[in-house]
């Protein structure tokens, strides 16, 4: 029913379960469902790089192995390992060609002002993004049961079960942190990490780079001048290449037009916008709207 908005589809397949919410959030309690479903694998599946806007999503592997990728960063998987994905990130998944993948997804927001804060510190003290919590699985394979399978209460039960799945997700990650392995906030490289990891994760919300210095306790100027001799590149430049980025991903994609790519991306209008994308790619975004196409 609720399918304007279609993400990536797989270019090969076995089977896929696919329930997607993206335009139209199905609410429970405080979390916002945007999408669940399960894939079985052939070995030449591979999920297309996609641009993530303001949900979080669990890739759960129930059986053989592959790799995600987000970012460009890509870790092997293999069963019972869970892979986090955060707002903003471009994610890709490719199935092994011996041991085809099989893995359950779910993909929430929250309006709940505990688990929002709770999510958030995950945001900001990232140590990794796979992990393993048992429960997990076993409570995604119920809801999944009940969505294909609606019957009376099914609200009802599902309110509950995606609680306790975003409650232990933010668990496994307190584990971690309590273990010792979250980088040692302060040095200057780790702050660098902060910052990039942070705009990354609120590409779709930033409204001015400003905002980093409520985030993360400094000083704009200070976090500015950090990240120039640390790095050798700007602040700015830094974001205006992730925000063009998520714009050219999301071009390609195809399910957006041009001005509500730059009033998603916060453009001031879609002039700008057009201006920042021909001095970056040598083309305005219908041009090259118009060369993906084809």
């Amino acid at each position: 029913m609720e399918k304007e908005y279609v993400l990536p589809r797989p270019d090969n397949k076995r089977y896929h379960f696919d329930k997607n919410f993206i335009t139209h959030p199905k609410t429970y309690g405080g979390i916002s469902l945007i999408q669940i479903g399960r894939m079985h694998c052939t070995p030449q599946t591979v999920i297309p790089t996609h641009f993530h806007l303001n949900w979080f999503e669990l890739t759960i592997v129930t059986d053989g192995c592959g790799i995600v990728t987000a970012n460009g960063d890509s870790v092997s998987m293999k069963r019972g390992d869970i892979h986090l994905s955060l707002p903003g990130d471009f994610h890709a998944i490719a199935s092994d060609s011996a041991q085809p993948l099989k893995y359950d997804f779910f993909s929430f927001y929250t309006d709940d002002a505990f688990l929002g804060n709770e999510l958030e510190e995950i945001i900001r003290n990232l140590p990794g993004r796979v992990f393993r919590e048992e429960r997990i699985p076993w409570l995604v394979g119920n809801a999944i049961a009940e969505i294909g399978a609606p019957g009376d209460m099914t609200d009802l039960l599902l309110e509950p079960i995606f609680r306790q799945i975003v409650l232990y997700l933010i668990r496994a990650f307190r584990n971690v942190r309590a273990e010792g392995t979250s980088p040692r906030i302060g040095q200057p490289e780790e702050l660098c990490y902060q910052m990039m990891n942070y705009i990354d994760t609120h590409i779709y919300a930033m409204e001015s780079l400003s905002e980093l210095a409520d985030a993360l306790n400094y000083s704009y100027s200070y976090l500015s001048d950090l990240f120039h001799r640390v790095t050798g590149d700007t602040l700015h430049g830094y974001y205006r290449n992730r925000r063009l980025a998520a714009a050219q991903l999301l071009i390609r994609e195809g399910k957006q037009k041009i001005g509500e790519i730059a009033d998603l991306l916060h453009y001031s209008s879609i002039y700008t916008f057009s201006r920042a994308f021909r001095d970056a790619y040598g083309m305005s975004p219908s041009e090259y709207k118009r060369s993906a196409e084809r």
